[in-house]
């Protein structure tokens, strides 16, 4: 049977994704990132996953707003990179597993999840981002779920810690012996317009940190304007952290926990055992 080892869950920013892909993070400005960072990827290498579970938005690369869903989820054997700022990430595809994917899928369903399943998926920063900033480049075959958090109506964060449960059970019936790490992007704080634009919430970015091992079903029970208040319009992404953590077990260990805030974002990283 299958189970989840662990979670991670990491930001996207494009600034920290920069600054790894250009070996910038031993930089004294970077340190407080990447040096958890270091202990997570030491983590991910020795927790030898057979599969990753990815929660991700896409940042309308792959996706229209003509056609937007609420969930997606990939069923192929690779995912390749989608075009950002005109040319295509100089990345090979990331690697998927069919099979895994279409068990998933199938027991998401029979839980009452109905995502859009998509043989044909290209990934943006949100997800390829992380993933290479964790390994070089790939750590394992990813089974890619989207979440819709850009536009309204977006999934309540009650509705995210709900799929992580429904993943746990999905996971488990995986009919092959496997090691599975749900890995959550996105986050933290950052709005990138308005009045607000620019600002970062060092505050609610720790605090979140500190409850969502222990204190998650709290943060599950909070509105999606409450996010948005909080960690700004952009930061309401970080409900998808609720889905990783929902698919571990109702006691964790935070093993790795990093905080930088850095340009308009606040980078998080967190790695939880169960």
């Amino acid at each position: 049977m299958a189970r989840i080892v662990g979670g991670i869950g990491i930001t996207h920013s494009p600034a920290a994704i920069f600054a790894h892909d250009r070996s910038l993070g031993g930089a004294p400005e970077w340190r407080p990132f990447f040096e958890p960072l270091h202990h997570a990827r030491a983590w991910l290498a020795a927790a030898c996953p057979d599969l990753i579970v990815m929660i991700y938005n896409d940042h309308l690369n792959h996706f229209a707003f003509d056609a937007y869903p609420t969930f997606a989820l990939g069923v192929a054997d690779q995912f390749p990179l989608a075009p950002e700022g005109g040319r295509v990430p100089d990345f090979p595809p990331i690697p998927g597993d069919f099979d895994a994917a279409a068990c998933i899928a199938n027991s998401l369903v029979t839980a009452d999840f109905d995502p859009l399943i998509c043989a044909e998926l290209a990934l943006d920063h949100g997800a390829a981002g992380p993933l290479r900033m964790l390994a070089d480049p790939w750590p394992a075959p990813i089974v890619p779920i989207f979440v819709n958090v850009l536009r309204a109506p977006v999934p309540r964060p009650a509705r995210l810690h709900a799929l992580g449960r429904a993943l746990r059970d999905a996971v488990a019936a995986l009919p092959e012996d496997r090691r599975v790490v749900v890995l959550a992007t996105g986050g933290l704080s950052h709005q990138l317009h308005g009045p607000r634009g620019g600002e970062i919430n060092e505050a609610w970015d720790r605090d979140f940190l500190a409850r969502l091992p222990g204190d998650a079903e709290a943060l599950a029970g909070m509105t999606t304007r409450d996010y948005a208040m909080a960690a700004g319009a952009e930061g309401a992404e970080t409900v998808m952290w609720l889905a990783m953590r929902g698919a571990l077990p109702a006691r964790v260990t935070p093993v790795v926990t990093g905080y930088l805030a850095k340009g308009s974002t606040g980078l998080g990283l967190i790695v939880l055992e169960g």
